[in-house]
């Protein structure tokens, strides 16, 4: 199925729980160029009829009643009037409505992907993506509702009055406005793809853009203003090419379509001309297939615009209507069991998984358990699974074969969201939203009250420094936290961990941002944290693990050692070697 058609099926959707408003908006069109547009030439050219026959025979303009004429014409005038008038407030409420349920349904679809979908796409394109596809949206009500339904109707109204009163130039205008269309709608083909390319661009464009503004200290830091400002320049005159030459393939289409159209205008004057001299017809007929005529060419001269704003619209759209396509990466069970989590216990059985694209599988037939509250320190070289294991156990990512229980329930029976609502987790960069301070700590467990967030906020050493900022906790943190250091951070989210009280803790290097001095003010706090729920702790740094109940080491997606910290010193394997090789708490590249 074309990009096209499943734009314009996804629009219908969209618009079937306003029918109603859908409806009044499109007829109501109809019934006011037919009020205006057709009816009131009709009643002006039978009063230009009588007036004729009057001056033909010399009668007395007073033996002749036009009032009939001249209310009739006013009405016509008024009600298409009141018409366009309503209509328009009509369309007005279902575009508002419209672009307030689709802008919904995109974040939601958005915020349910997977951790590779948004690995793969740059947030500021997606936002452009989202704003072109409500934006187009409307475009294209607003030229169904005033130029291709009214368009549609005054052709088919004039062409049917026009058979009645003068077949022969209706045959000529339809044969005249057929020619049009077929070498128009060929133009149109040939500049659709131009209108992909350039939307497609223009998207490209705003995401470097956005790419550059957020990693703007980078830039500074490594002194590559000058290859930024090259490398956009490229992105930027890419777009320019693009919209250049759909810009020239579009006033080339204006200006054979101006051509055409001025050239049935002489057709239809020359006609009227002819028809009177030649074969002594009605005055009143030469003035409604010049109105008539006139009307049709104005909308035929719009014709180009209309078809243009609709590729380009459907241009726009085409890039999130595929992303609307999109099945999340990862489903829900259909029936999905009630959430069973209260001890917290884990057991990998069996658990085979590749990532997507790869060439060898990263586990096979991995078994591991770990018990109600035991704390586990996962260690290994760069590659070894760790992440992944964790992500597995979140459902960032599905295993391939193999279960993963926790609490003896398979966790692929449970909706995510159940999952995850009983595990904590602390990212190794700590990520915050551009909102306060309380709110970010709040969002653990959003009923929670201030005295409750000042509670975990001094358990996790953020108390501190967050009284001392003006507004305290009040303070916006800035575009991903960017206006906290990155100890500062992470304290917030290790604060926001605690509130949520989850019987599994999910630490990744949790204190890898910290200095020393706040590493040892906050290790307390995190086995506090600790000491109510089952943990696993992803460590680079080996400091942070040495009082686990258990180390795993990770080699190539196998389990190649496990022990304490002393256990595993002993053995003189692979834990012992990272160990040596440290420098300052931290693993050597």
């Amino acid at each position: 199925m074309s990009t096209t058609k499943k734009t314009l099926q996804q629009i219908w959707q969209d618009i079937t729980p306003y029918r109603l408003l859908f409806f009044i908006g499109t007829l109501f069109p109809v019934i006011a160029v037919l009020a205006q547009d057709i009816f009131a030439p009709l009643v002006v050219s039978k009063a230009f009829s009588k007036l004729q026959i009057a001056y033909t025979t010399g009668a007395s303009l007073k033996d002749f009643n036009f009032m009939p004429y001249v209310i009739s014409f006013l009405i016509l005038m008024i009600v298409g009037l009141i018409v366009w008038r309503i209509q328009g407030f009509v369309v007005w409420k279902l575009e508002i409505k419209l672009q307030l349920n689709q802008i919904i349904k995109i974040f939601n679809h958005l915020q349910l992907q997977g951790v590779k979908f948004h690995a793969d796409n740059f947030g500021g394109a997606l936002v452009s993506q989202t704003n072109k596809y409500v934006g187009a949206i409307e475009r294209l009500i607003d030229e169904l509702v005033w130029s291709i339904i009214p368009g549609i109707t005054a052709f088919i109204a004039a062409l049917v009055i026009l058979i009645v009163v003068s077949y022969k130039f209706a045959i000529i205008l339809l044969l005249v406005i057929a020619v049009y269309v077929a070498i128009m709608t060929w133009r149109i083909k040939i500049q659709f793809p131009l209108n992909r390319i350039e939307a497609e661009k223009e998207t490209a464009r705003t995401a470097a853009l956005a790419d550059a503004v957020t990693n703007a200290g980078n830039i500074r830091a490594f002194g590559r203003e000058k290859h930024e400002l090259k490398r956009f320049t490229g992105v930027a005159r890419n777009a320019y090419k693009a919209y250049n030459n759909l810009a020239m393939m579009a006033l080339k289409n204006d200006s054979l379509s101006h051509t055409m159209t001025n050239g049935l205008r002489f057709i239809a004057f020359a006609f009227g001309i002819i028809a009177i001299v030649k074969f002594n017809a009605d005055a009143g007929v030469l003035y409604l297939v010049l109105a008539y005529a006139t009307s049709l060419v104005d909308r035929l001269w719009e014709f180009t615009r209309v078809i243009r704003n609709i590729n380009r619209s459907l241009g726009d759209a085409s890039q999130m209507t595929e992303i609307l396509q999109l099945e999340n990466e990862i489903q829900d069970p259909k029936e999905p069991v009630e959430p069973a989590i209260r001890r917290g216990s884990i057991e990998f059985k069996n658990v085979s998984f590749k990532h997507s694209g790869a060439s060898k599988t990263l586990f096979e037939n991995l078994n591991l358990r770990i018990k109600q509250g035991e704390k586990i320190g996962l260690v290994g070289p760069s590659g070894g699974g760790k992440t992944t294991l964790t992500s597995l156990l979140m459902r960032f990512n599905d295993v391939n074969s193999g279960e993963i229980m926790i609490d003896g329930q398979n966790i692929a029976h449970l909706k995510q969201v159940d999952l995850r609502d009983h595990i904590s987790y602390v990212p190794q960069e700590p990520l915050l939203f551009h909102r306060s301070i309380k709110e970010n700590i709040g969002y653990g467990q959003l009923d929670s009250d201030d005295q409750a967030i000042e509670g975990v906020a001094k358990m996790a050493h953020a108390h501190e420094f967050v009284k001392s900022l003006p507004q305290g906790y009040d303070t916006l943190v800035g575009e991903r936290g960017v206006k906290l250091s990155g100890g500062q951070r992470q304290r917030v989210t290790i604060a926001r961990a605690m509130l949520k009280n989850a019987p599994i803790l999910v630490l990744d290097e949790a204190t890898s941002a910290l200095d020393s001095e706040s590493e040892v003010l906050i290790q307390d706090a995190l086995w506090k944290l600790m000491e109510k729920c089952t943990t696993i702790i992803i460590a680079h740094r080996l400091s942070t693990i040495q009082k686990m109940d258990r180390i795993i080491v990770l080699d190539k997606g196998q389990i190649a050692e496990e022990g304490s910290h002393n256990e595993l010193l002993r053995k003189n394997g692979i834990y012992a070697k990272l160990w040596a090789h440290q420098s300052g708490g931290f693993l050597e590249s």
